[in-house]
């Protein structure tokens, strides 16, 4: 049986904060997701430059890799698989909060935990998003939902809905809007990764000791609105 796996691409000794990266998959599949799986490589990018982030406080980042590449229905395959991660968190960086980045399956899994205790921002990046599923809803935390216009996978108006149902009801969220791109994150690759870094960044900003960059950047200004009023936004 294939087995869950994490991996540490920054693991300083002290951390201010964690971000836990959770790649996509599909609707159905027994097949086991390998490091070289183009659904698990998606992140690579992204995690690598989240973890290249300067930051007054060091930020630890990990990977999750799913045993199994769909949800599988009720079972929800890797909602566990993502509890266990959280747990192994936790021993590492007992009392650290946590920052869930989730693409496409990866952010549907984040919603299902974003009431855990420690998690204090829910990045989806084109997040799978069904209509049944929780509001990400938790102590503290602010959501901020990351898709591309031309999504032909997962709609962008599920995550639009959801960001407004949010803010309906008073929790922090927004949406970025990413203009002609995808869902794979091919078109506009640097400005992904740059959007999901900075977010991560200026989300956890207390607990990274309020890093702030030195000159002014409209990414970095963009992702601070975000996390701070929230909104819809185009970029």
């Amino acid at each position: 049986m294939p087995l869950t796996s994490l991996s540490w691409d920054a693991a300083p000794a002290a951390p201010g904060a964690v971000a836990l990266l959770l790649h996509g998959g599909s609707i159905e599949g027994r097949q086991a997701n390998r490091p070289w799986s183009h659904n698990v490589a998606r992140l690579y990018p992204i995690a690598r430059a989240v973890a290249a982030a300067s930051t007054p406080k060091p930020l630890a980042v990990a990977r999750l890799r799913f045993r199994w590449r769909g949800w599988n229905g009720d079972e929800r395959s890797p909602v566990g698989d993502a509890r266990w991660a959280l747990d192994q968190v936790r021993v590492r960086y007992p009392g650290v909060p946590i920052a869930l980045v989730g693409h496409s399956m990866g952010g549907r899994t984040a919603i299902y935990l974003a009431d855990e205790s420690d998690v204090r921002l829910l990045v989806g990046i084109s997040p799978w998003i069904e209509a049944g599923d929780p509001l990400p809803v938790g102590r503290d935390l602010t959501t901020v939902l990351i898709h591309g216009d031309r999504d032909t996978i997962c709609p962008l108006w599920f995550s639009r809905e959801t960001v407004e149902k949010l803010r309906a009801e008073g929790h922090g969220a927004a949406l970025i809007r990413v203009a002609r791109s995808d869902h794979a994150m091919l078109v506009r690759a640097r400005l992904w990764s740059r959007l999901v870094t900075d977010v991560v960044v200026a989300g956890l900003a207390d607990e990274l000791g309020g890093a702030v960059p030195p000159w002014p950047d409209p990414v970095r200004s963009l992702a601070e609105r975000t996390v701070g009023p929230g909104g819809i936004y185009d970029i």
